[in-house]
């Protein structure tokens, strides 16, 4: 799988495959994704949160690779 980590802020194209990692209030991180699959999609959300942001980047990447996603692009709020 290649990975794109894209600059803090910045959102991934409208039509990649992609994770997002962001940090709560509360200082744990939250995760959702999305992949294209053919004519479908699927989506990850309201999951739980994470103690750290390797350990949220770890999940997404096992759910990416379970979802056969070729190009991940990773955005985060982490500068």
């Amino acid at each position: 799988m290649d990975i794109i980590r894209l600059d803090p802020g910045v959102s991934a194209p409208l039509d990649s495959d992609c994770i997002s990692i962001e940090q709560n209030p509360d200082g744990r991180f939250f995760l959702t994704g999305a992949a294209l699959r053919g004519d479908e999609s699927v989506a990850m959300v309201g999951g739980p949160t994470y103690d750290s942001y390797e350990a949220a980047e770890a999940e997404g990447l096992a759910w990416a690779e379970s979802n056969e996603v070729a190009t991940l692009h990773i955005a985060s709020d982490r500068g």
